[in-house]
């Protein structure tokens, strides 16, 4: 061992704390997309894939990272309060899976948590942790609560992995210089030395040992597997290969990927979705907007309350479009307006903020618990029970209400077409907080069917646009479509080959008009010509700075409901409404008022609506019929 440390002690200065994520492909596989993405995707599963418990909506989520392998994983990696150690925190995540920890998911009502089951170390190292976790499952699972597994997929603690199993010393990735490519986000320089390599996950053997993790969270009783550390090539191939077995070993259990920004769009090879790419919601102070997770450029924020609001609009936009209206969607918002997740735990109205803002678009909130703020909940601090209460009431007001968040679709009359780079999370959150409602479309996606009930297409970003998609547009402009597009939009073909702009760029063709901007223009411009685009909503809204709407529909009850997310957290002024044609009962509810508020008016006209009480959400229910209250079968509460 020590002469192992030796030959790799010398990396430790020359690390880079900014690994990007590539992804490639074995031979045989498809081309790639701009020498990233296949030109034609596979198919990946498909909705009979995913358990009742599961179903988009339903899950209320925590991340329980915890146990001996957390701990010393934390500490290897120099996470804060971990390195130095901080023996309060290290003593709470070696407990964590004690049994008696579960009631505070329970108090909170969560009904999904994951568990840390394997982050690196060997499958020997890990036995003893496994154990804990087989009868900490079991006690999940009989009190309710479903259970998935972390895992990384390529991250490799070199000396324990070395020791235990020799042959791993080939299943490292190695960087254009011949060295060993570290994880790109260990603060090594307080342990002195790497301690933690990545995988060439391109090495069948790797693979091989990849499955024997799979086979232990399954015996383990893990309901569903989640990926970390998705970085370096082959991942398309490694999705295939993992879900194909994990498939086989066990009937509708879950696979997802912790995806970025470039990634996201392997979520077409999972049946489940995750990310930590998640902000803290909220009004941000100006002089805490650098250096946020690279999405925070003010100029793309607007301008409220002596700060500048914060959404996740764009994100969730973009899980929408890739779950295919069927995929669970989950999400962490792991950058913090101030300091960083495992030391900084939101407030309890950011929390009940980012809980409400992820509900009204159908994604599950990883409430994240890891470092003082689990060691808070361990040693039942004040401050940090008045926050797991705070989170409590919110999944309380989601399950109890659920009725209305099942089976809904977007009214947005707007699309965004995006390809397989993801570009422009920034942007469309950026429309988001001008109050551009819009859905996202990926061009691989893109049909004459699809784009019909679309009053304008925004063509702004996505430079790869495959001569289908680009035919699919041509038809929805000649149909009397609009189309805004911008700077080099639909310049590359699936194979990444250069062509000129369409010919309909800027031009009027058929019935339709397309417009178009050498560069994009500033946001609040762009906003504009959008909402013009969209002409009248179904519901005229007017909202005060600060606040955020989302207007969806049921399609089996005709209901309309519209959520509110009030960014500035305190007592929103007036919102107007003024509904377009009639419905039979309108109603209030919000997780901050003990009753629903009763709307009556005359239909066709704006309507006040106060609701003072209203801190942070509110929904907003208009339904055709006279059936309200509605009456929720037992299984939905």
């Amino acid at each position: 061992m020590k002469m192992i440390k030796l030959l790799f002690f010398s990396l430790a200065l020359s690390v880079s704390t900014n690994l990007k994520a590539q992804v490639g492909s074995e031979r045989g596989m498809p081309r790639q997309m701009g020498g990233a993405y296949p030109a034609e995707w596979p198919q990946g599963p498909g909705p009979d894939s995913i358990p009742s418990w599961a179903k988009t909506g339903t899950i209320r989520i925590a991340r329980w990272d915890g146990g001996r392998i957390e701990a010393a994983k934390a500490i290897l990696s120099g996470w804060p309060g971990f390195n130095p150690p901080n023996p309060d925190n290290v003593y709470t995540m070696s407990n964590w899976y004690d049994p008696q920890t579960i009631h505070l998911l329970r108090d909170a009502g969560i009904n999904v948590a994951w568990v840390t089951f394997s982050n690196g170390f060997s499958i020997p190292t890990e036995e003893k942790h496994r154990e804990q976790l087989r009868r900490y499952i079991a006690e999940c699972h009989r009190q309710g609560i479903h259970v998935i597994a972390y895992e990384s997929v390529a991250n490799i603690f070199w000396e324990d992995m070395f020791e235990h199993v020799p042959e791993s010393r080939d299943w490292i990735q190695m960087g254009a210089d011949g060295k060993p490519v570290p994880y790109g986000s260990g603060d090594y320089s307080k342990m002195g030395r790497v301690t933690r390599y990545m995988a060439d996950l391109g090495n069948l053997q790797w693979r091989e040992y990849l499955k024997k993790r799979v086979d232990l969270a399954i015996e383990a009783g893990a309901d569903a597997l989640m990926y970390d550390n998705n970085f370096g090539g082959h991942l398309v191939d490694v999705y295939q290969d993992i879900y194909r077995y994990g498939a086989a070993r066990k009937k509708d259990f879950l696979i997802m990927g912790n995806f970025h920004q470039n990634s996201y769009v392997l979520n077409r090879l999972t049946n489940c979705m995750t990310t930590e790419d998640g902000a803290e919601p909220g009004v941000y102070d100006e002089t805490h907007l650098r250096g946020r997770r690279g999405r925070m450029d003010a100029a793309d924020l607007v301008p409220v309350d002596h700060g500048r609001l914060v959404t996740n609009v764009g994100l969730f936009r973009i899980l929408n479009a890739l779950s295919e209206g069927w995929k669970p969607m989950l999400v962490e918002d792991g950058g913090r307006e101030v300091g960083q997740r495992e030391t900084t735990p939101m407030s309890p109205e950011r929390q009940q903020l980012a809980l409400a803002e992820a509900m009204s678009f159908g994604v599950g909130m990883e409430v994240f618990v890891e470092g003082a703020f689990a060691r808070g909940l361990f040693e039942h601090d004040p401050g940090s029970m008045a926050i797991w209460r705070a989170v409590g009431s919110y999944n309380r007001f989601s399950s109890e209400h659920r009725p209305y968040y099942d089976a809904t679709k977007s009214l947005a009359a707007i699309a965004v077409v995006l390809d397989d780079r993801s570009e422009s999370v920034s942007l469309l959150d950026g429309l988001a907080a001008r109050h551009v409602l819009f859905d996202v479309i990926y061009e691989n996606d893109l049909t004459a069917e699809k784009l019909a009930p679309y009053k304008a297409v925004a063509l702004l970003t996505a430079r790869t646009v495959r001569q289908r998609a680009l035919t699919a547009l041509e038809t929805y402009l000649t149909n009397g479509g609009r189309i805004i597009a911008a700077g080099d939009g639909a310049t590359l073909d699936e194979n990444g080959q250069k062509h000129a702009p369409p010919e309909w760029f800027g031009k009027q063709t058929g019935k339709g008009e397309c417009t178009y901007y050498q560069q994009l223009p500033p946001l609040d411009d762009l906003s504009q010509t959008l909402r013009a685009a969209a002409g009248p909503e179904l519901v005229r809204v007017e909202v005060p700075p600060g606040v955020l709407y989302n207007i969806v529909q049921q399609p089996a009850t005709g209901s309309v409901m519209i959520h509110f997310l009030n960014y500035t957290l305190t007592p929103s002024s007036e919102i107007k409404i003024g509904p377009q044609q009639k419905f039979a009962t309108m109603a209030v509810y919000s997780p901050d008022a003990s009753q629903p508020l009763v709307l009556t008016g005359p239909p066709g006209h704006a309507l006040v609506m106060k609701i003072p009480s209203v801190h942070i959400y509110s929904l907003l229910v208009m339904q055709p019929r006279g059936n309200y209250p509605p009456k929720w079968p037992a299984s939905s509460r």
